[in-house]
């Protein structure tokens, strides 16, 4: 990668780990409860990487174990809009970031 990629690439592992999360999210309001192995084949996404995703997840509070698999949080389902204001709020504060680069890098 060249050093003006290198720049981002947090930030783009960060992004595919966020959608591997919604990717899940999204699963899971389709059906649950779900295992590791059912989230795995429904998504395409590697069990162990389906297994980081729902200890994330859990943590945060968006879903709960159960003896059949994974659901999602009563709670987060009811604020689930939460979620997309944040997303709303991570895409303005991106917007403002490319507005300042080019500003700063793009005569004109």
């Amino acid at each position: 990668m060249d050093a003006n990629g290198s720049l981002f690439e947090e930030v783009n592992n960060s992004l595919e780990t966020l959608k591997r999360h919604v990717s899940i999210i999204k699963t899971l309001l389709m059906e649950q409860p779900l295992g590791i192995i059912k989230i795995s084949q429904e998504t395409g996404i590697p069990e162990h990487k389906i297994r980081y995703s729902l200890r994330i997840l859990e943590r945060s509070g968006i879903i709960a174990p159960s003896r059949e698999g994974a659901i999602l949080n009563p709670d987060f389902v009811q604020e689930r809009e939460k979620l997309v204001d944040g997303a709303k709020s991570l895409r303005d504060e991106m917007d403002r970031l490319v507005q300042d680069l080019k500003d700063l890098l793009i005569r004109k």
